[in-house]
């Protein structure tokens, strides 16, 4: 577990610890849109994650831009943090 990690999306990063996932890497800050994310090793259990309650100022995403790493996961749109896995 990460400690910088917003609270929104702690419940999600325990979640996939705690299913096997480890966490490839840490990116703070990444950028303006994602000032802090979570890279996970393997695909995120999106069928899992459902079976939570996720908080309002959660979204899901995909990327499908070649130029970056192929990825899909989850952002708060409070603070922007990040968690993704391979898509």
């Amino acid at each position: 577990m990460d400690e910088r990690l917003c609270n929104t999306l702690q419940s999600i990063l325990e979640l996939e610890l705690a299913a096997g996932n480890s966490i490839e890497s840490i990116d703070a800050a990444a950028g303006t849109a994602c000032p802090f994310a979570i890279n996970l090793k393997h695909r995120i259990n999106h069928q899992s994650v459902s079976e939570i309650l996720l908080a309002n100022t959660v979204e899901k995403w995909q990327n499908t831009d070649r130029h970056y790493p192929l990825q899909s996961g989850y952002k708060c749109t409070k603070y922007k943090h990040s968690i993704a896995g391979p898509s």
